[in-house]
């Protein structure tokens, strides 16, 4: 049995750019928001993104709680239902092309080292190589003692 129809829904669909071919992209041409997503004020006076309330229309159910629906299409203005899927706010960051979810799928440091659970630290929200800061550390002791060689004529300890 179908949930009965919002009111509001013909003013949300008529902010809808249909194509004839369905399986195209349904772009929004109401409001957008700074990043480019669509947004729509509902009734209650909250706003939401339009690629939500698309979604859970055409699912009958509620994006759960802490979930990101995710756009596969990666066209932030599209609201075809057939083109969205929610999925854990970490997974929507991954499979995106920021900066951050390049970085996140980097495996190894820039010197080749992997990055495992006991070769990272996390400093300042960024992930660094810990056989890169001991390799960097022992250049600058060395670096250290040969400039005491060079200042004396002999080692210091």
């Amino acid at each position: 049995m179908n949930a009965p129809r919002p009111g509001w829904l013909p003013r949300f669909e008529e902010k809808i750019d249909k194509p004839e071919n369905l399986d195209e992209c349904w772009i929004w041409t109401g409001a957008l928001d700074d990043s480019k997503y669509g947004k729509f004020r509902l009734p209650t006076g909250s706003v939401s993104g339009a690629h939500i309330i698309s979604w859970e229309l055409a699912n009958e159910r509620q994006v759960p709680a802490g979930w990101h629906v995710d756009h596969l299409c990666r066209v932030r203005q599209c609201v075809n239902p057939d083109h969205l899927e929610p999925v854990p706010a970490s997974e929507n960051t991954d499979r995106g092309t920021s900066f951050s979810a390049k970085n996140s799928r980097k495996t190894h440091c820039p010197r080749g080292h992997e990055y495992t659970d006991e070769n990272i630290r996390w400093h300042n929200n960024r992930r660094e190589c810990i056989t890169c800061i001991r390799a960097r550390d022992k250049e600058r002791r060395d670096a250290k003692r040969q400039e005491r060689v060079d200042n004396f004529g002999f080692e210091i300890e």
